[in-house]
């Protein structure tokens, strides 16, 4: 019982302050979950140019034109581009769940803003 009454001074604490600031986390938290659609569109992207210079690279591989330094390079971007599709289907994902999560919070905010 004596730690819980340690507690609530500081729990208050927390409270009025996530309550004064309420409009400024949500702000803040619905850019930081932008970055998410952001950094997996930019990394699907990307994965497209690392295939497309994959493909150039074995077409130089099948025709025998090629180097040692192709076949480095076109292992590389095929692993490059395999695992920039993961990651750029896994943090649309996570886009989409906290999106999904946090839609309440900033459909509250935006409703504070327009009042």
């Amino acid at each position: 019982m004596a730690d819980e009454n340690k507690e609530l001074p500081q729990l208050k604490a927390l409270y009025d302050e996530l309550w004064t600031d309420a409009r400024t986390i949500i702000k803040d938290m619905n850019k930081s979950i932008a970055v998410y659609l952001f950094a997996g569109l930019f990394s699907l992207i990307f994965s497209v140019l690392l295939i497309g210079s994959g493909i150039s690279n074995w077409s130089k591989i099948f025709s025998g034109d090629a180097s040692t330094l192709t076949y480095v390079y076109a292992v590389a971007e095929a692993f490059g581009s395999v695992a920039y599709v993961v990651y750029g289907i896994t943090l649309l994902r996570g886009y989409r769940k906290l999106r999904g999560r946090y839609s309440r919070l900033v459909k509250m905010e935006k409703s504070l803003r327009t009042e």
